[in-house]
């Protein structure tokens, strides 16, 4: 609930109708530029070519129909305002009654929905409707009218109440708004200070919008669920409150709130601090700081966003933040969708931006005062702080509370190398069981991928996109990690299904100097086993060392999925056979000749050829295979087609396991040699790319990577 510290954002008097979606001066501002621009010219023609397509209303209304008629009478009365036909008024006003009529009817089905068959419909269903009265009310409504939409409104107070998620995630927030949304249409200020400071239903207390800023972005900027594709869609509903309190004159925009510092017994992620004051711009900035290169997320987690410039899909959102905040680098961003989707097959209407393809941007376009932006400006060369906790450095990028780190090589070139390790906490159901997992980047692409589905209903989402063994970490015993260490019949576990801080610890992030190191570790999600993984980048190579640490004896598979092909030049033999869980969706299994534990490896990619030699010690088996491929996957962003993956796995046996691996795309000669070291001690390791040698230092200890070029290469050079 709401401390006495944080100010009260609750309006005192609400303006005149209309005030949810748009307000008169908004109206008038879209008229205007329908009569100017040419995107507004052709964003109206779009409104109206809805607005005059049919609807099957069918009789009765259904539950799963409401929504799509609401949003038709969204549009018609949209069209009405923008127009003056009062055709548009009349047939809105109709297609409303009946639904309204009908809600009284519908009964509470699950006991927590009416309008919907799950939660996030039922949200959307309640923003409709509370956006289509408040544009009919803002003409005058008859009292019989009124009398009958108000009460529909008021029975959404049902649904709200009974929403299944109370915390942090994407589902409560879209249910706040969707309060929201009802109170201020219906002027009912008290539904507004519910969403807003949140409220207590049936003994249980819900978070409200001002605990999601303060606390479920978090304080590096992004968002708990800890996904690219959540980030934004959580963002759109909170870009969606913004601006239905700037129209009751409340600024949650640029609104200043003490961070979060106290927890409640029900925060999963137990995340909290520094100390300091957060504001919703963070939101908008952290992303352009979690790609890898070239606006490249990692696709780890439930996310099909794959890369920054996707996030068209969700309507103007930086369109509204660049209004908001005027950042340059929102404009680089709408530039840079512009020009890299202009002669996309996809793209339906060629004189609207981007933010306007999607399918809300059909009235979207109603809230911008203008679409034509500068080119603005964004470099990763850059440094700044993220929100309070947040660090790019040296082109290298900290989320110390999400948990990831991302190490640059170049970071004024796209196409530079880049490598990223997620350590944090297994916090939310989106999440997948892959604590120190590593992904890779090179030459404009990522050349490594975790696993994608086709949905929460694919059959392989559960049985391979939670396991480990589809990550690019390491599986102890072929059992997941916790949560899912158990045979699990749900894909929205969280390490609270086991009552265990999932939580991995960052020992190092280096981002000055010659090279970049970072350092994570894990002593939980495998209990009693110390998982220890060091990176280190350089303008040429991604050094990779991966240490476990058992108490007796275990077996320690370590997985790449790499997108490319391994080369016929890889020496294979025989078939593996693989029945565990993960494990049995790999197809053409096969075994590397790899008698001394290591091995020299190629594959093609889409971006030309990604070596890697691969040590782990005598007795060490190497295996290859394919992995499996859902139907249907999106992967929003993208503008070419994901290669499918190929699995290595490297399998160790003991106490103790260390796998060293080195990476590269440079078309040199490539060597690694461990010179000295065992997974709980000292590392010394010499590469060569080419003529050039290195030795390398990664200690046990707390303490940084060292580095010394041989003088067998070039001059001889020392960094500590």
């Amino acid at each position: 609930m709401q401390p006495e510290s944080t100010p009260d954002l609750v309006p005192v008097d609400l303006p005149p109708h209309p005030r949810v979606f748009v307000t008169e001066e908004g109206l008038q501002r879209c008229r205007s530029l329908t009569e100017g621009a040419v995107w507004a010219r052709a964003a109206l023609s779009r409104l109206l070519e809805a607005a005059d397509a049919p609807c099957e209303w069918g009789d009765p209304v259904r539950p799963d129909h409401g929504t799509e008629m609401l949003n038709h009478a969204f549009r018609q009365i949209l069209a009405f305002h923008l127009t003056g036909r009062g055709s548009y008024r009349d047939s809105a006003l109709a297609a409303f009654r009946r639904v309204a009529e009908a809600y009284l009817r519908w009964p509470l089905v699950d006991d927590h929905t009416r309008g919907a068959a799950y939660g996030l419909g039922e949200s959307r269903f309640t923003i409709a409707l509370a956006r289509v009265y408040d544009l009919l009310a803002s003409e005058g409504l008859a009292n019989a009218d009124r009398e009958l939409f108000l009460q529909a409104l008021t029975l959404t107070q049902e649904t709200t109440d009974r929403c299944r998620h109370t915390t942090c995630g994407n589902h409560n927030t879209w249910n706040l708004v969707a309060r929201l949304a009802a109170g201020l249409s219906s002027g009912e200020t008290r539904l507004v200070r519910d969403a807003l400071d949140g409220w207590t239903f049936n003994g249980i207390a819900r978070y409200g919008l001002i605990h999601q800023l303060r606390h479920d972005i978090l304080s590096d900027g992004l968002h708990w669920e800890r996904t690219p594709g959540y980030h934004f869609y959580t963002l759109m509903a909170l870009t969606s409150a913004a601006t239905m309190l700037a129209n009751a004159g409340v600024d949650i925009w640029h609104a200043e709130l003490p961070a979060q510092m106290r927890d409640d017994g029900r925060d999963l992620h137990r995340a909290y601090g520094p100390e300091g004051g957060k504001c919703l711009k963070a939101a908008f900035d952290a992303p352009f700081y979690a790609t890898l290169g070239n606006g490249d997320f990692s696709l780890l987690h439930d996310s099909g966003l794959s890369n920054l410039r996707g996030v068209w899909i969700w309507g103007p959102l930086y369109e509204l933040a660049y209004q908001a905040y005027g950042d340059p680098k929102y404009a680089w961003l709408l530039a840079r969708i512009e020009r890299e989707y202009a002669d996309w097959p996809g793209r339906k209407y060629p004189h609207l931006p981007m933010s306007l393809q999607s399918p809300s941007g059909e009235w979207d376009f109603v809230l911008l005062k203008d679409a034509e932006h500068p080119s603005g400006h964004f470099s990763l060369a850059e440094d700044c702080s993220i929100s309070l906790a947040g660090v790019h450095r040296q082109g290298c990028t900290l989320f110390p509370v999400t948990g990831v780190s991302i190490l640059r090589s170049r970071p004024e070139d796209a196409t530079g190398t880049a490598v990223q390790m997620f350590w944090g906490p297994h916090s939310a159901g989106h999440q997948s069981p892959a604590a120190l997992c590593l992904d890779l980047y090179a030459n404009g692409r990522c050349l490594s991928a975790s696993p994608q589905s086709a949905g929460y209903e694919d059959p392989l989402h559960l049985t391979w996109l939670r396991s480990t063994i589809a990550h690019n970490t390491v599986t102890v015993d072929r059992r997941p990690m916790i949560p899912y260490d158990r045979d699990a019949d749900s894909i929205w576990k969280t390490d609270e299904a086991r009552g265990i801080e999932s939580d991995g610890v960052l020992e190092l992030f280096q981002p000055e100097g010659l090279f970049k190191a970072c350092r994570a570790s894990n002593e939980v999600v495998y209990p009693g086993i110390r998982l220890d993984r060091t990176l280190v980048l350089t303008d040429h190579i991604v050094l990779d060392l991966y240490r476990v640490v058992g108490a007796g004896p275990h077996r320690y598979d370590y997985a790449m999925h790499v997108l490319g092909t391994p080369t016929a030049a890889t020496e294979s033999q025989g078939g593996v056979p693989f029945r565990d869980a993960g494990y049995r969706h790999l197809e053409n299994v096969r075994a590397i000749r790899a008698p001394t534990g290591a091995a020299d490896l190629a594959w093609e990619t889409a971006c030309g050829q990604l070596r890697a030699v691969v040590q782990a010690g005598d007795g060490s088996e190497f295996i290859l295979a394919d992995d499996p491929v859902s139907e249907e996957v999106q992967a929003l962003g993208a503008l070419e087609p994901i290669p499918r993956p190929s699995a290595l796995i490297v399998r160790s046996r003991g106490d103790q396991a260390m796998f060293m691996s080195l990476w590269s795309t440079e078309a040199h000669d490539l060597d690694m040699t461990v010179e000295d070291g065992r997974a709980d001690g000292d590392v010394a390791v010499k590469t060569r790319i080419g003529s050039q040698i290195d030795r390398w230092h990664l200690p046990w200890a707390a303490e940084e990577v060292t580095h010394e070029q041989l003088p067998d290469s070039v001059e001889h050079v020392e960094q500590t």
